[in-house]
């Protein structure tokens, strides 16, 4: 190639300076053509083959991805179908061994075996721990009966127990014990000794039984408690809780007056005198908040009647918790309780301090909050003068005086004198109850208090509550017996709402009254919730 440029450069070179044509330097350019179509030639095939080898590689690369593509997905179905029949077969080991835990659940241990009881009076028992037995505070269910729904043979014909839980309460299939249900009907007769009777000897012969079960004697025993705090004989409670407590080696339910908590005179037994009782002492924190409410609410729910309280160490309270102090308030003003404020100048300070006239600036669930305090403690004067500052303040209508049916004991400085308080219960016993308005529980939460014949008005405001697609809540904490006519008027409501639609579920009804309504059948159209506490 060198020797061919040389010859076109000298060739060139002659031409130019000759300016004639040499047929040597012809031959040679035709040669350097040849060469450069040659040349062309290959690269053009070495372009042709790169393109097809690109393309080659482009196929093979898009067959690989295909292939892995399809071999993943293969493995990831393979893997579900793996998963699935994994989780099959640990279902069918769970329900297996559901089933024979569930088959051996109501079988009486050999060694739970007692002696045969004395009397319940004098009767004493070892502590022993019984882990088969429900727990204090959990609650059993009787869900609504289901028609034509065939129950598989490997089910026990005994309903499993519930399963306690320190969060949250199972809720399981329950069916009353037979045992009970004479006593429940005596009781829903009002014979309240005979119901009593009939669950002492139940009780008895439960014991002195060989073996022991148990479970029957937990129940029952649960009823005679139950029937203890409906009619409010605390005298009566005591010495069963005390046995309980040694029989089964565990702290027994605690005891709560519902007619004492609805404000109502027990109905049967020695009723203890004001000073007698275990009084419920409460002591504010320095900085209110709330918690510190919402401990108070539970703590004075279950507490017997008066409920005492001392202000003197307020400091101050926290806004958050206004609203619901506020609500609290109004609710003991709304109840007939009796309560007695010790050292209320500091509370009636502190919320004085936060409600001056046209400051703007200040909360007004402050006002709220001193509004409903004035009311529980029966000083319209004072509640109507805060109201017209309130008006000032805001320009709104402030809340209507509404008189209040507790009564209230208030010392600003120092304790206050319970003996007040048994002057005014005498002096109200002596004007006659009768005449006074009976105040009625809140219809709106559920069912209280001794309900005989009709009880339309109570149905009326609860139908009034329910949706479609959602339970309707009936409270039965308060309620303390009902009659075959209000059961019965009870039965149909539950019926006609649940051909309407609707789902309903008495939640919180002690043993006898839960059993009287399975005995009536309301269980048919209603979940029934009783409570062991």
């Amino acid at each position: 190639m060198n020797k061919v440029m040389h010859m076109v450069r000298g060739s060139t070179a002659t031409t130019s300076a000759a300016g004639t044509a040499d047929p040597d330097s012809l031959s040679a350019r035709e040669v350097l053509q040849e060469a450069m179509v040659r040349k062309r030639r290959n690269e053009a095939i070495r372009q042709k083959e790169f393109a097809q080898l690109r393309l080659l590689r482009q196929r093979h690369e898009t067959d690989v991805q295909a292939v892995a593509a399809q071999a993943h997905s293969e493995d990831a179905l393979s893997s579900l179908l793996g998963q699935e029949t994994r989780s099959t077969s640990t279902l069918q080991k769970i329900d297996a061994i559901e089933a024979q835990m569930s088959g051996q659940w109501w079988r009486a241990p050999a060694q739970m075996a007692a002696k045969v009881g004395k009397p319940l009076a004098q009767h004493r028992f070892n502590s022993r721990q019984l882990s088969d037995l429900p727990v204090l505070g959990e609650d059993s269910v009787v869900q609504p009966a289901v028609a034509a729904v065939p129950v598989p043979k490997s089910f026990p014909a005994t309903p499993l127990p519930v399963v306690s839980s320190p969060v949250v309460v199972g809720v399981r299939t329950f069916k009353p014990h037979p045992d009970l249900e004479e006593a429940a009907i005596l009781f829903a007769h009002g014979d309240v000794e005979g119901a009593r009777t009939r669950l002492l000897e139940q009780l008895l012969q439960s014991l002195s039984a060989q073996p022991v079960d148990e479970e029957k004697v937990a129940v029952i025993w649960h009823a005679a408690l139950d029937l203890c705090r409906a009619i409010g004989d605390e005298d009566a409670f005591e010495p069963l809780a005390i046995d309980y407590a040694e029989h089964f080696g565990r702290s027994a339910p605690l005891w709560v007056s519902i007619p004492g908590r609805i404000g109502e005179p027990a109905l049967h037994g020695t009723s203890r005198s004001v000073a007698e009782k275990r009084q419920f002492q409460w002591c504010s924190p320095a900085m209110l908040t709330v918690g510190a409410v919402t401990a108070l609410r539970t703590a004075q729910a279950q507490a017997p009647q008066p409920w005492s309280m001392s202000w003197a160490r307020l400091a101050s309270i926290d806004e958050a918790a206004l609203p619901a102090l506020t609500t609290l308030l109004d609710e003991w003003a709304d109840g007939r309780g009796q309560f007695m404020f010790s050292d209320a100048g500091r509370l009636l300070q502190e919320l004085e301090k936060h409600t001056l006239v046209e400051d703007h600036a200040s909360p007004a669930p402050w006002w709220l909050l001193r509004l409903a305090v004035l009311r529980l403690m029966h000083r319209m004067d004072a509640y109507e003068q805060v109201a017209l500052d309130y008006c000032v303040t805001y320009e709104v209508s402030p809340p209507a005086w509404v008189e209040p049916a507790s009564y209230c004991v208030v010392q600003e400085e120092g304790e206050a004198d319970i003996s007040v308080l048994q002057e005014a219960s005498s002096h109200s016993m002596q004007q006659g109850v009768a005449a006074q308005p009976v105040l009625v529980p809140d219809r709106s939460k559920g069912l209280a208090g001794v309900i005989e014949g009709d009880p339309q008005d109570w149905l009326n405001v609860l139908a009034a509550q329910a949706k479609r697609g959602q339970v309707l809540d009936i409270a039965c904490d308060n309620l303390i017996r009902l009659d075959f006519v209000a059961a019965g008027s009870i039965l149909n409501w539950a019926a006609d709402m649940q051909n309407q639609g609707y789902t309903l579920r008495f939640t919180q009804l002690h043993q006898l009254v839960a059993t009287f309504f399975h005995v009536i059948g309301i269980q048919e159209h209603a979940t029934l919730q009783a409570t062991f506490a």
